[in-house]
């Protein structure tokens, strides 16, 4: 089941995937899924999901990034979620662009 329009609840994403939850919260913690925490569990924003159903190749680099920033997932969320300029689009617009070098750089100048 989706838990809103925007993010994928584990469950919903494993059997989306054909995997076991248990695998969806693996690749979590690997670096290779971003999720958020609301309330007891992770939900996957859907913007890092290519038509295919994986992730983006963007996302763990993005990940990986914001690690060594040393930003969290909640503090990752608001700055993806944060427009480029006035009334631009969002980062996460950007990365599925495939626009991650700019999205990328700007996380490293905000961390």
């Amino acid at each position: 089941m989706r838990s809103d329009s925007n993010a994928f609840t584990t469950s919903w994403l494993a059997t989306r995937l054909g995997a076991d939850p248990a695998r969806i919260e693996a690749r979590r913690r690997a670096g290779e899924l971003f999720a958020v925490r609301k309330g007891f569990e992770h939900v996957y924003p859907s913007w890092q999901f290519g038509p295919d159903g994986e992730p983006l190749p963007a996302v763990e680099r993005l990940l990986a990034t914001a690690r060594e920033a040393g930003m969290d997932d909640s503090q990752l969320n608001s700055f993806l979620n944060r427009r480029a300029g006035v009334g631009g689009p969002r980062m996460w617009e950007l990365v599925r662009e495939g626009r991650v070098d700019y999205v990328i750089s700007s996380l490293r100048s905000a961390a």
